[in-house]
């Protein structure tokens, strides 16, 4: 049976002592019932998780009701998972309904302990689990587990090393019901043995959890340098300190260099605000030319790697792209950009969201490109976008945008300023987010050798200090 990984290190130093290569295997196994599941310890059982678990979906929760803070019970959605400190247990909620508004819903109140797992869509295939601090609603795209008779944070680590995706039910979005979540075969070894593994779990996942925090804040830090960095050069020049200075006149562009112009987008491009094609989505295929779409560019302006569709050339042949051309949406996630350059990016269309630009001889590409990214551009989206079922910004908007233009060798010299900088900044956000990547495999990795009993825990659980801070309160477990 595979190893885990390897010691790692928290942000505060402390060392975290988990070697898997010390952790010894059980000394018979036995076939297993589930069907994920080659083999347990020989004195382990499987059940299907209806023997230790109730199951239950939550409420409808109308508009009208929602919206409301400091009530009685909070009333979580799928989107409530993600808020800051809810990545174990359910602290903060957006939405709370008193006792009468739940029963006039008719809305489960589940009890604290309980946890809580999406049940349709994509967030059903991302594993998320939640344990409920106190008495809670959930709405009814959420399904709650209450533990009967087992170790209640055995079953949260348990849970999260069960593939949903095995019982979704076919049709436009995924989804699972309790009745074949509760017929889902699991491992079930003694309930001592369950608490050791818990215990076990829980002191590595606090030491996992406290690096991935420092992380996540060092990666969202540099995600804040990058745009600042690309805002300063653009919009001050290299020099701003020692730069004479003037107003703009325009408010989200603020003061300027006193050299420097505004004129209007339309009048530094040869051809602007281009629509692109529409073509259905049955006409898409693996070969051809590349379509972009405002799904396949990030934030950042960088072309996805996965995930694109292409077209056969007579479909789009009047929508490719040039080198240097930049398209931006202009509905939905209004105001993503990207550069297209055809060394790097191949033959390309754009859908009809995106608007084309195709700049002159008074602007560079890669200085319009980088304007896009600064905070000055989102105040003009601000300025102009049109709110409705979803955002929008139309081509004649774009090409009325004010832009800071500097000379062109200047334009020259903070675009290459940019390359280099933004280059060693973006190395540092792929290390960082691998370094997420690994952990987060890591501990998915470690928490399947244990509850699978891959690696017999039990010894290293008892030298495990006790932990101040107590788990959710549960109901003692009892034998199935």
């Amino acid at each position: 049976m595979a190893g885990v990984g390897n010691p790692q290190q928290t942000d505060d130093g402390q060392r975290m002592t988990h070697r898997p290569l010390l952790l010894p295997t059980y000394s018979e196994y036995k076939p297993s019932r589930v069907r994920w599941l080659d083999e347990i310890p020989s004195h382990w059982n499987d059940l299907p998780l209806k023997r230790i678990a109730t199951f239950r979906s939550g409420a409808g929760f109308p508009l009208q009701e929602q919206g409301q803070q400091d009530l009685e019970l909070p009333f979580y959605k799928v989107s409530d998972m993600n808020l800051p400190g809810n990545e174990k247990t359910m602290k903060t909620e957006n939405n709370s309904v008193s006792r009468s508004t739940a029963a006039k819903l008719s809305a489960y109140i589940f009890p604290q302990g309980t946890i809580i797992f999406p049940k349709v869509g994509g967030a059903m295939l991302t594993n998320k689990r939640r344990i409920l601090e106190r008495q809670s609603c959930i709405d009814n795209n959420l399904m709650g587990c209450m533990v009967t008779h087992a170790d209640p944070n055995f079953v949260f680590f348990l849970l999260q090393n069960t593939d949903f995706a095995l019982i979704t039910k076919p049709g436009p979005l995924p989804a699972i019901n309790a009745r074949d979540v509760k017929n889902i075969r699991v491992p079930y070894p003694p309930v001592e043995e369950q608490a050791a593994i818990a215990r076990y779990l829980t002191h590595k996942d606090n030491l996992i959890q406290r690096f991935l925090q420092g992380k996540r804040r060092m990666l969202d830090l540099l995600k804040q340098l990058r745009k600042s960095t690309i805002h300063y050069a653009v919009i001050h020049g290299l020099d701003w300190e020692n730069t004479p200075k003037k107003p703009s006149g325009i408010p989200w562009l603020g003061d300027i260099p006193a050299h420097w112009q505004t004129p209007r987008l339309k009048y530094l491009c040869s051809r602007s605000g281009i629509y692109g094609a529409n073509v259905p989505a049955t006409e898409y295929q693996d070969t051809g030319i590349r379509f972009i779409r405002t799904t396949d560019i990030t934030n950042e302006g960088i072309l996805k790697d996965s995930g694109g569709v292409f077209l056969p050339k007579e479909l789009v042949e009047n929508y490719l792209l040039d080198d240097g051309d930049i398209i931006i949406s202009r509905s939905g996630t209004v105001g993503r950009a990207f550069l297209y350059q055809s060394k790097l990016h191949g033959p390309c269309a754009h859908a009809g969201y995106l608007v084309r630009f195709v700049p002159g001889p008074h602007i560079l590409p890669k200085y319009l490109f980088q304007f896009t990214q600064t905070q000055a551009f989102q105040g003009f989206l601000r300025s102009v976008v049109v709110q409705s079922t979803i955002e929008n910004v139309n081509a004649r908007k774009y090409r009325n945008a004010h832009i800071p233009l500097p000379p062109l060798e200047e334009q020259a010299a903070i675009a290459e300023y940019l390359d280099d900088r933004i280059a060693k900044i973006d190395a540092a956000i792929a290390g960082t987010s691998r370094l997420i990547d690994l952990m987060e495999q890591y501990r998915k990795s470690l928490i399947h050798e244990l509850v699978t009993g891959a690696r017999d825990v039990r010894k290293a659980a008892a030298a495990i200090p006790d932990d101040p801070a107590p788990s959710a309160s549960t109901p003692a477990p009892s034998t199935p």
